[in-house]
């Protein structure tokens, strides 16, 4: 069981989780169940600490994983009604869609893994939800 900061009490303290495509491959690639280990991760982190969902990317189709792609977008969308709505304590960070919508040659080089320009992006994403301009 995975329990979080529960030794410590500092709200600066935040987790930042994408663990869609892992969690979907220990779920024997089954959609719901995946979601379900996810809900229940952010369930029980609930009361320790501060965590942001990140989305899975968008993969490209790939001839060699064919269903990859489809697979990803399911799981992507299985998980939006858990974690979309607004929640202050897991915060949600939509990567799918921004990553969807760069179809130029050098955003991936593999498909599913993203180059360095549009990690940057996704950080600069992450950069603007957790900090607060004064």
């Amino acid at each position: 069981s995975f329990s979080g900061n529960t030794n410590r009490s500092n709200d600066d303290d935040v987790w930042v989780v994408g663990v869609g495509v892992h969690t979907y491959a220990r779920a024997n690639r089954q959609v719901d169940i995946a979601v379900q280990n996810i809900q229940q991760f952010l369930d029980t982190e609930q009361e320790h600490n501060r965590t942001i969902y990140v989305s899975p990317p968008h993969y490209f189709h790939r001839e060699d994983y064919p269903t990859q792609s489809i697979n990803m977008e399911r799981l992507y969308r299985g998980l939006l009604p858990h974690v979309a709505p607004e929640n202050a304590a897991h915060p949600f960070l939509d990567v799918f869609e921004l990553t969807q919508s760069c179809t130029m040659e050098n955003c991936t080089y593999d498909g599913g893994h993203r180059s360095r320009y549009v990690n940057r992006w996704k950080a600069q994403l992450l950069l603007n939800m957790l900090c607060e301009v004064r």
